[in-house]
């Protein structure tokens, strides 16, 4: 007979499930890339006002603070943003380990496991854990925007180069920075999604399968990583309440529920080896 993750892949729900939060992932990161790009053109239409032909030492304290202005409307922006889609995400995750794990009970051990936890209590509890955390990665963000902004806009002041000039090069390094704030949104989003699940399946743990544990399933296509494609041949598994290990190119990777890098698209599987074929 086939093992479990050979049967789990010829089922399809893990992978449906898969698809269907990445989608997600990429749609809610897009509204909050909108949001980024209002306040970029916001600030490129102020920018065009200022006067003169050169960029002096004179003129850099006003587009500093002009530049201050934006990062800061955008953190507060990108962190209410992530903050209204954080439950949308870890209640995701509760219901689709709920339904993977009673999907793999029914197949595997032809039993219905009735699960009574609060699945929104759950979700509520994940959002709140993971709230310091994004905000965290927003800050450290913008931070590190607004130093290498400073730099650039100080070297242009010294060298006293058109006017036109830095305007147009500073607009562009907001664009290039778009890749960045969309890599932020997936990751913390995927997060909370395999935050919830793994909040779930420990309630479920602790209330109904005593030997419930957990392993990792992939998207295979074009964008898997190879680490990816390595930890997915190992096919780890391991309790619920221990973290994943990968030595990876003379690298230990430690992490109790993906991702484990930014755009690691791997989730969060319930696993028994009461589900496991001989």
């Amino acid at each position: 007979m086939p093992d479990f993750f050979e049967e789990v892949d010829s089922i399809g729900i893990v992978e449906q499930h898969i698809q269907g939060v990445l989608k997600l992932e990429e749609s809610k990161a897009n509204a909050l890339l909108r949001r980024y790009k209002d306040i970029r053109q916001d600030l490129r239409d102020r920018l065009d006002f200022i006067p003169g032909d050169t960029f002096s030492a004179q003129q850099l304290r006003g587009v500093l603070t002009q530049v201050d202005a934006a990062i800061t409307a955008m953190s507060i922006s990108l962190s209410t943003g992530m903050q209204e889609q954080a439950g949308i995400f870890a209640l995701r995750g509760v219901e689709d380990g709920i339904t993977e794990l009673q999907k793999f009970e029914k197949i595997f051990q032809g039993a219905v496991v009735p699960i009574n936890i609060n699945r929104m209590l759950a979700a509520q509890e994940t959002s709140n854990f993971l709230l310091n955390k994004y905000e965290a990665s927003i800050n450290a963000y913008s931070e590190d925007l607004r130093a290498s902004i400073v730099g650039s806009l100080t070297n242009e002041a010294l060298a006293e180069s058109p006017l036109s000039s830095v305007v147009r090069r500073l607009g562009q390094f907001f664009v290039g920075e778009e890749w960045k704030l969309l890599r932020i949104a997936r990751t913390e989003f995927h997060n909370i999604y395999n935050l919830g699940k793994q909040n779930s399946l420990t309630e479920v743990r602790d209330e109904v399968l005593p030997d419930l544990m957990k392993t990792l399933m992939h998207p295979m296509d074009s964008r898997t990583g190879a680490d990816s494609i390595a930890l997915a041949k190992e096919n780890p598994i391991v309790p619920i309440d221990e973290p994943f290990v990968q030595e990876w190119r003379g690298k230990k990777f430690i992490f109790m529920t993906p991702p484990n890098r930014p755009n690691d698209r791997a989730v969060l599987v319930p696993y028994r080896d009461a589900w496991q074929r001989d």
